[in-house]
């Protein structure tokens, strides 16, 4: 999983973590956000054969009987982009 993290900095990713589930110690998560989804795809398009090796070796690890999950969020600001008393603009029509 070390060389897992080298390989996801080396294209871009930071901030990445690996999580076990105390209710499942079987299970593991590696996560690393992006600031946008096009980032996301600018990594992933920046991965090597090698590093792609690397992921099938990720996945052979998996001892259940599913298929491993892959799971996408998007995280937001739970704060108003506006400051509640800013107007929209609107310009009259002619």
């Amino acid at each position: 999983m070390l060389e897992r993290r080298h390989v996801h900095s080396r294209v871009g990713a930071r901030n990445w973590t690996l999580q076990r589930n105390l209710q499942k110690p079987m299970q593991w998560t590696d996560t690393f956000p992006t600031p946008t989804w096009t980032d996301y795809l600018r990594l992933n398009h920046r991965l090597t054969e090698v590093d792609k090796e690397l992921d099938e070796g990720v996945f052979q690890l998996h001892a259940g009987e599913e298929v491993p999950q892959m799971t996408l969020s998007i995280e937001r600001p739970t704060s108003s982009a506006r400051k509640p008393d800013q107007s929209i603009l609107q310009l009259p029509r002619h």
